[in-house]
């Protein structure tokens, strides 16, 4: 489950845990039964293949040229991302943690957690491509890489390590004089079944062009839109407003939709909630629900529906909203055991990640109202969490849109 060509440096306990556990899944493992029947026929071997992690699909694919063809093909990489992707990687215990060391630089690290939960390993991701990058995902096992400083975007797949630097982000058409440099951004990434296409969504801020009057209004936020299809970024509009957006502290992405946790300077509550249809290609400003303040805030996922998570510090007490048929419900208030500053995310099987004292990650089942510590600290202020999910999906092979290009060109002639 390696993110990098690195290998871990574990204790000799770490070492023997997981040992045993590669054991105990090589004997459970299908590709016994595929060497002990030679004979099977070719579509049982393609359904066993693609129940398998990418990691021994990769060295399968060295047997030979049958296996080879059948692991490389589109048909398969779809079937694989059904089969395991979308249920027996529901098992995975790998996170990603990002931390804020400087300005300049932001340290990706890779948790690998047991049953407990707790961290059995670290290991920096140095050599993670646009090292220092905001890392946005996994939809499908493909990351969105974001690199302030350098203005660089990618999209990454670690599970067959492969990069593709996108294209220069468009400038605004028809930049207003008024219009400075760029302030901020945040930005969503995710799949769009009405194109069958990969689409990142970035909304950039601009600073006016002249600071002279501090009652200066700020320019609305315009949206861009990248489609991995066209390998092209489309400019969208702007919205009403400027408003004044987080950034995610987890993957969000809802039924096609991307939310933002922000405020807005013209009404009475400025609290707002944006979000991005990428199948109806529109807009919208939510109002957040009615909680309890003060209190810490984030977004999240849970029952597959949108969260608005909140930590009262005060009261140590966590309260979990969730956004269905345009109302908010209280889904939990619960009480918290430990000392917890503010939500960072969600987690598998509707887990929520906090961040505890000392910069310290806290795990909380709101089910069974547990909550445990990681045993992993950090010196910084933890900038977010993600799960790890591996996938065969190239972000390189064009291949996959070759037939819709064909359509496309096709209705151009006539």
């Amino acid at each position: 489950m390696a993110l990098s060509l690195q290998r871990y440096t574990w204790s000799d306990s770490v070492y023997n845990i997981l040992k045993e556990r590669i054991r105990k899944e090589r004997e459970r493992s299908p590709v016994l039964a595929i060497k002990i029947g030679d004979g099977l026929p070719e579509n049982v071997i393609v359904e066993i293949l693609s129940w398998l992690p990418v990691k021994d699909l990769l060295q399968l694919k060295c047997a030979c040229k049958s296996w080879h063809a059948i692991i490389s093909s589109n048909d398969f990489i779809s079937k694989h991302l059904k089969n395991y992707y979308k249920h027996k990687s529901d098992d995975n215990d790998c996170l990603l943690v990002q931390y804020y060391i400087s300005h300049a630089e932001l340290q990706l690290f890779e948790l690998l957690l047991d049953d407990t939960p707790r961290v059995l390993a670290n290991e920096v991701l140095y050599g993670m491509p646009l090292y220092g990058s905001h890392v946005c995902g996994p939809c499908d096992g493909i990351y969105y890489l974001y690199n302030y400083d350098e203005a660089g975007r990618a999209l990454w797949n670690p599970a067959i390590n492969e990069l593709k630097v996108l294209p220069r982000l468009i400038t605004k058409p028809h930049l207003p004089p008024n219009l400075g440099s760029a302030k901020n951004e945040v930005y969503g990434f995710g799949y769009d079944p009405a194109t069958d296409d990969y689409k990142v969504v970035v909304l950039k801020g601009y600073w006016p062009a002249s600071d002279e009057e501090e009652s200066e209004v700020t320019p609305p936020l315009s949206v861009f839109i990248y489609s991995l299809r066209t390998d092209s970024w489309r400019y969208w509009g702007d919205l009403a407003q400027y408003y004044d957006l987080e950034d995610n502290k987890c993957y969000i992405a809802v039924n096609g939709c991307f939310y933002w946790l922000g405020s807005c300077e013209r009404d009475e509550n400025p609290e707002v909630i944006i979000s991005f249809d990428m199948v109806k290609d529109a807009t919208q400003e939510i109002h957040v629900p009615d909680y309890d303040q003060p209190a810490s805030k984030s977004l999240g996922i849970y029952d597959d529906s949108l969260a608005f998570l909140a930590v009262h510090e005060n009261e140590n007490r966590l309260d979990i909203w969730t956004w269905k048929a345009g109302l908010w419900t209280k889904k939990f208030t619960m009480g918290l055991t430990l000392d917890v500053g503010r939500p960072i995310g969600h987690w598998k099987k509707n887990k929520i990640l906090l961040e505890g004292d000392c910069n310290q990650l806290v795990l909380c089942d709101p089910d069974i109202e547990e909550v445990k510590h990681l045993e992993f600290q950090m010196d910084h202020w933890c900038e977010g969490a993600l799960v790890y999910r591996e996938s065969l999906l190239s972000v390189k092979d064009r291949s996959r849109w070759g037939h819709l290009e064909a359509a496309e060109a096709d209705a151009n002639e006539v």
